[in-house]
C-alpha cells in the first residue's frame, strides 16, 4: 500500500504538468488511513479515541512509530502522550492541537538557599534559577542572620563596613575583615563611650550620667546639669543596670570616695582628659558582684594611709589609669577579678598589688617604684590561690623590707609571666614565688626563668628615659628587643598605642613599651 501511494503521487504530479489536475473527488487514490482497510489506533492509521497501540504515538492525527519526536496533543480529544528524547523533556498539553514548551527549573522552593544549586550560586531565586546574592531582592529574606550582600563574593554575610544592623547584644561590633559580628574589646568602639568588657556588649547610649567638679550649682547628672562628684552619680545606679559615668577633668580634684554597690555595672570614664580622684580615704570601694570599668582616670595622692581601691568579690577593669602616691597599697583585692590594661601603678609607699584569691591579668602596664624599703609589700603579692597572668608588663624598681621586691607568693594559684620585664633591687630579693615561670621575658631572677627568657642580673638606669621621675619608657640601649614573641590574642598595641606585630610568632620588645 505504501509503494502504491508513492507511485500514484508521482503519476499525478507528472499528469499535472500536461493538463489540469483533477479535483480530489475525480478519481484520485486514497490512503489506507482514510480507507476502511485501516484500523484506528494502528500504524499509519488515524488515532483511536483512546490513543494508539503500544509503541506508537499520535502525531498530527495519525499513529506513528515512537522515536525522537516531540509529543503533540492529538486532535481527537484523546489523552496526551509524552515522548522522551533523552535530553530535557518537552511536553505539550491541550485538545486543540496547539503546542506549549516549558524548561526544567534548576531549583525549587525559592527564594532560599538550595542544595540543588552550586556553591558559587547557592540561592534559588523563586523562578527556579540558581543565583548568588546579587540576584536576590534581599539577603535578609533568605537568611535573617546574614542580611548583607557582599557584591564582590556574591555571598550573604552578617555585616559590612556600611551595614552593621545585624550586630547587637553581646556582639555589637562588625569585624569588617571577617564580615561577622563580634564582642567589643575597647571602650572607643561603642557609641556610648563604654564597652562592657566582661560580656562584650556596649553600654546603652541612653544610660549616661555626667560629672563636673566645677559645676555651679551641682546638677542632676545631665550633660547640661552635671553632678559635682563621681559618687553622686554612682549612688543613683541600680543593680544590673549598666550605666556610663563621664567625668570632666579640671583644676579641682574629686574629693568623695567612690563606693560601688553590690551588683552595680558602671563605667567611670575621663571625658576629654584624665580627672584626678584625690580622696583622703580609699579612693574607691568595689563591693561583691559589682563590675566596674575605670578609664582615663588618676587615683592620686592621699595624705593618710589609704588605698587606690579596695575590691571585695567584684570585677575591676582599668584602661589608661594611673594609681599614684597612695599611702597604702594601690590595689587591695579579695576574691576579685582584676584586669589592668595600659595602666600604671607607681610610687605607692604601701606597695603595688596585694591579691588574695581571685585572678589578675596585667597587660601593657607598668608596676614601678612601689614600696619604700621598709614596707611589707612592694610590686605584686599573691596569696590564697590568687592567680596572675602578666603579659607585656614592666615590673621594676619596687622595694620591700619583708617580702620580695617584684613578685612574692604565699600559696598562689597559677602564675604566668610572658613577654615582660622584671627587675627588683637585686637578683636575690626580686622574686620569691614557687611554681611561677617567666617565658620570653627579661628578668633578674634565675629561679623562674623559662623558655626564651633572658636573665640579666642588674638593671641599668640608662635603659630608660627618666626612671628617677617614674618614666620607664625604654631607650634603644635596653636589651629588650626581639625577646618577646607576639601571639594571636596578645595586645595589638603597647602602653602608648604603638602598634605591635600582628602576625603570630613574630619577635617583639618585652615589657609595656616598645620602640617604633
Amino acid at each position: 500500500m505504501r509503494s502504491s501511494l508513492l507511485r500514484s503521487g508521482l503519476g499525478l504530479g507528472l499528469g499535472c504538468l500536461l493538463a489540469a489536475c483533477p479535483t480530489p473527488n475525480q478519481g484520485t487514490e486514497t490512503s489506507d488511513a482514510e480507507s476502511g482497510d485501516c484500523t484506528p489506533g494502528t500504524l499509519n492509521c488515524v488515532c483511536a479515541p483512546d490513543g494508539c497501540d503500544l509503541g506508537l504515538v499520535c502525531a498530527s492525527g495519525l499513529c506513528v512509530a515512537g522515536g525522537d519526536t516531540t509529543a503533540t496533543a492529538g486532535t481527537t480529544g484523546g489523552p496526551v502522550t509524552t515522548a522522551s528524547t533523552g535530553g530535557d523533556a518537552t511536553s505539550t498539553s491541550g485538545t486543540t492541537g496547539d503546542s506549549a514548551t516549558t524548561s526544567t527549573p534548576e531549583c525549587q522552593g525559592g527564594p532560599a538557599a538550595s542544595t540543588d544549586c552550586p556553591p558559587e550560586r547557592p540561592f534559588c531565586d523563586g523562578a527556579g534559577t540558581c543565583v548568588d546574592c546579587n540576584g536576590l531582592a534581599s539577603c535578609a529574606a533568605v537568611d535573617p542572620a546574614h542580611p548583607v550582600c557582599d557584591a564582590m563574593s556574591g555571598a550573604c554575610v552578617q555585616c559590612s563596613a556600611d551595614d552593621a544592623s545585624a550586630c547587637g547584644g553581646n556582639t555589637p561590633i562588625c569585624d569588617v575583615a571577617q564580615q561577622t559580628c563580634m564582642k567589643c574589646n575597647a571602650h572607643e568602639q561603642c557609641t556610648s563611650g563604654a564597652c562592657d568588657l566582661g560580656t562584650g556588649a556596649c553600654f546603652p547610649d541612653d544610660a549616661v550620667l555626667w560629672v563636673d567638679r566645677a559645676a555651679n550649682p551641682c546638677g542632676t547628672g545631665t550633660q547640661d546639669s552635671p553632678f559635682c562628684e563621681i559618687q553622686d552619680a554612682v549612688e543613683t545606679i541600680a543593680a544590673n543596670t549598666p550605666t556610663v559615668v563621664k567625668v570632666k577633668p579640671g583644676a579641682m580634684t574629686y574629693k568623695t570616695k567612690i563606693d560601688v554597690a553590690s551588683g552595680a555595672v558602671v563605667a567611670i570614664l575621663g571625658d576629654g582628659g584624665m580627672p584626678v580622684v584625690g580622696v583622703l580615704a580609699d579612693a574607691a570601694l568595689i563591693n561583691d558582684n559589682a563590675r566596674v570599668y575605670f578609664s582615663r582616670l588618676q587615683l592620686g595622692s592621699s595624705l593618710t594611709t589609704a588605698k587606690g581601691f579596695l575590691c571585695v568579690g567584684g570585677d575591676v577593669w582599668t584602661d589608661r589609669v594611673d594609681i599614684t602616691a597612695r599611702k597604702s597599697v594601690a590595689i587591695d583585692a579579695i576574691d576579685c577579678n582584676i584586669r589592668l590594661r595600659r595602666s600604671r601603678v607607681y610610687l605607692n609607699p604601701g606597695g603595688g598589688l596585694k591579691l588574695s584569691g581571685g585572678s589578675t591579668r596585667l597587660e601593657n602596664s607598668f608596676i614601678t617604684s612601689n614600696g619604700t624599703g621598709f614596707s611589707t609589700f612592694a610590686g605584686v603579692y599573691l596569696t590564697n590561690n590568687a592567680e596572675l597572668t602578666a603579659v607585656y608588663t614592666t615590673i621594676i624598681d619596687n622595694d620591700a623590707a619583708m617580702n620580695a621586691d617584684s613578685l612574692h607568693c604565699v600559696n598562689p594559684g597559677l602564675v604566668t609571666i610572658r613577654n615582660s620585664v622584671m627587675f627588683g633591687q637585686n637578683a636575690m630579693t626580686s622574686v620569691n614565688c614557687t611554681g611561677a615561670e617567666a617565658t620570653e621575658s627579661v628578668i633578674d631572677a634565675m629561679a623562674i626563668a623559662g623558655s626564651g627568657t633572658q636573665v640579666v642580673p642588674t638593671v641599668q638606669a640608662t635603659w630608660f628615659k627618666d626612671p628617677a621621675n617614674g618614666d620607664f619608657h625604654i631607650k634603644a640601649l635596653a636589651p629588650f628587643k626581639d625577646i618577646a614573641v607576639w601571639h594571636a590574642g596578645d595586645p595589638a598595641v603597647d602602653y602608648d598605642g604603638e602598634l605591635r606585630p600582628s602576625i603570630d610568632a613574630t619577635p617583639d620588645y618585652a615589657g609595656a613599651d616598645r620602640l617604633p
